[in-house]
């Protein structure tokens, strides 16, 4: 059934093409009801036409995607969204961590996480690091890009509930490097050094057009040292929110950054929803 929905945006993977939809972006948001992590989708967000930005609330009617067995999985009417309001971090991210930073939505570790997918199918959380010992990227396979070619191909001979005849097709490049974190997470009861990948469109953003600027060399180079300095713990209070997907659901990987300033008030319960002032509201 769909119910309309006040959601905070904390991150976006990098555009994918689809069959039915042409082009979505899986995105990551808190309920506003609930305070929980969701995922919501699909949205072919560089076609909209006032596209939403991290932090931004959005209402929005959505369900539960039936075709998902993971909770947080969610559908959602994209003519319905609209922008309500943002969450700016002149506060230090105080009123961020009061959303995201909740115990339900923390996990001591990635085991812990993948325990909890195997309990319930939780298949979002957030895990802070202890330690990120490499940020690095990684080569992909000539493979990865035949796929990638035809799946666009697919695509393209497809599009029509949201990108029709009218609508100019934007371009969306192939990266050829994979961005990946090798971390310990900040649980004593965890020995593993992890070493996920990273698929938080902004960084993908920052690499393509450093690609085309500067050459591939230091447009990588310039990516791992943004996340470095984003993360690192001397300056900042650093998580990774991790999803899996639903064909590989044991699997995490890296779906967003999270950099709050260190030492800010944390509370385990998000303000009342009242208590916020939505533009229009």
């Amino acid at each position: 059934m769909w119910t309309k929905k006040k959601l905070l945006i904390w991150g976006k993977t990098y555009p994918e093409f689809s069959r039915t939809y042409y082009e979505t972006v899986c995105t990551g948001a808190v309920d506003g009801e609930t305070g929980r992590l969701v995922r919501i989708y699909p949205i072919p967000l560089r076609y909209m036409t006032e596209p939403f930005k991290k932090y931004d609330w959005i209402e929005a009617e959505i369900e539960r995607n039936s075709s998902d067995f993971r909770p947080e999985s969610f559908r959602i009417r994209q003519d319905t969204i609209k922008v309500v309001g943002h969450l700016d971090p002149d506060d230090g991210w105080k009123e961020r961590n009061q959303w995201v930073l909740r115990d339900g939505n923390v996990f001591s570790s990635v085991e812990a996480l993948q325990a909890a997918e195997k309990k319930d199918h939780t298949s979002l959380g957030m895990v802070k690091p202890k330690e990120i010992l490499r940020v690095y990227c990684k080569r992909r396979p000539d493979s990865d890009r035949v796929e990638w070619e035809q799946h666009r191909a697919q695509a393209l001979a497809q599009r029509d509930l949201f990108v029709d005849a009218e609508t100019e097709t934007k371009d969306l490049q192939f990266m050829p490097v994979q961005y990946r974190a090798c971390f310990r997470c900040d649980d004593p009861g965890c020995t593993t050094e992890h070493d996920l990948s990273i698929l938080d469109w902004e960084l993908y953003q920052l690499s393509r057009k450093q690609y085309a600027q500067r050459g591939a060399a230091q447009a990588e180079r310039d990516v791992i040292k943004k996340v470095e300095d984003q993360m690192d713990p001397g300056k900042r209070d650093p998580y990774f929110f991790l999803g899996n997907t639903k064909a590989h659901s044991n699997s995490f990987m890296i779906v967003g950054l999270y950099y709050p300033a260190r030492d800010v008030q944390k509370s385990k319960r998000p303000p009342e929803t009242g208590t916020l002032k939505f533009p229009g509201f």
